[in-house]
């Protein structure tokens, strides 16, 4: 009898262990498939910003502007040649090293507040913290629109081939005759045939003189920076001030207001070049923060019960109008008899 119960002991034992193993297969299984998952999906995202970057250097490395002629009275053509205010490499820090430092500051302030800093997740076989991955997140979204309002800005330049408004200065076009636009018999003349002979000016002074539309500086800027300050209004919530957070906003969009304002300033640009240039980071913002990085996407505990509503008892709203026409067992009240329970069915 007890070599009986010892048996028995034994064989539940295996059976225990033998589906604990088969458990931590099966858990393990299901581990390898969501790494899987995610180094596919990593891949092909790379892939993507591979194919999205193509453009880009394409157009700045093979591709000549579109050749457009011009009046040789031309007033807006005919502005002297500035300095950037805002030169490429302050863009570059205000668009590229801001605002992941931003994204840096606020992902590890959120987890140090939960208490979550400890956190870590395996992200293709690494053990990562958390907020790692979050801010990986964020600068995903992030230079995934910015690679957008590059790709949008370089094919409306390119096609365009706009004149800037120091053309004239920096070009200094000799027509196919020989003659100049400071001659008087080329006074209302329009030329497509010409040479820029750019005397104290590089080759690529004199081509950038052709890509005035639309505005690098103002999409760009306007699109980081505006998109910045979207995420601070999700992510950073400061609890010492109620002002603190809407004033780095406003800081963030005067930046790039202030960079569009500079390109008409230097003479780099047309108001309208400005203008668009500003649209299209706004417009590229807008759709990355709503609908690629979801920012604005609420969370559960944000769904809350229409306001005006209230809650009511619907029992006595059942039995009175459902009741009267529903065969039992269905209502507590019901007055059917079987037979006529039966002709109902």
């Amino acid at each position: 009898m007890r070599d009986d119960i010892t048996n028995g002991d034994d064989n539940d034992n295996e059976n225990i262990a033998a589906a604990s193993r088969e458990g931590e297969r099966q858990v393990q299984c299901a581990t390898n498939a969501v790494q899987r998952q995610v180094a596919h999906r990593c891949l092909i995202e790379l892939l993507i910003f591979v194919v999205l970057l193509i453009p880009v250097l394409v157009y700045e490395v093979a591709v000549e502007p579109a050749r457009r002629g011009f009046f040789c009275d031309d007033e807006s053509l005919h502005y002297p040649f500035h300095e950037n205010t805002v030169t490429p490499v302050m863009l570059g820090l205000l668009s590229g090293a801001l605002p992941p430092l931003i994204f840096i500051v606020v992902e590890y302030v959120r987890m140090m507040r939960k208490d979550k800093l400890a956190a870590t997740v395996q992200v293709l076989g690494w053990q990562m913290s958390a907020w790692y991955v979050e801010f990986g997140r964020q600068i995903t979204y992030f230079m995934f629109g910015l690679v957008l309002t590059f790709d949008a800005t370089e094919v409306g330049k390119y096609t365009i081939g706009r004149l800037r408004p120091h053309f004239m200065a920096v070009c200094q076009p000799m027509l196919s005759d020989g003659s100049l636009c400071t001659d008087a018999a080329n006074l209302h003349r329009y030329v497509e045939d010409y040479e820029c002979a750019g005397e104290g000016y590089t080759i690529a002074d004199v081509r950038q003189a052709r890509l005035s539309f639309p505005s690098g500086h103002s999409s760009i800027a306007f699109y980081a920076l505006l998109y910045t300050a979207l995420y601070l209004q999700r992510k950073l919530h400061w609890r010492s001030s109620k002002l603190a957070k809407h004033f780095l906003q406003f800081v963030l969009i005067m930046v790039a207001w202030y960079t569009a304002l500079s390109r008409v300033m230097d003479s780099w640009h047309h108001w309208s070049d400005v203008l668009v240039g500003s649209l299209i980071g706004v417009t590229v913002a807008l759709i990355t923060a709503r609908y690629i990085s979801k920012l604005f996407k609420p969370s559960y505990r944000e769904i809350v019960r229409p306001a005006g509503l209230r809650r009511q008892n619907t029992s006595d709203t059942l039995q009175e109008d459902v009741c009267a026409s529903t065969p039992p067992p269905y209502c507590v009240n019901g007055s059917f008899s079987d037979d006529q329970y039966c002709t109902k069915v």
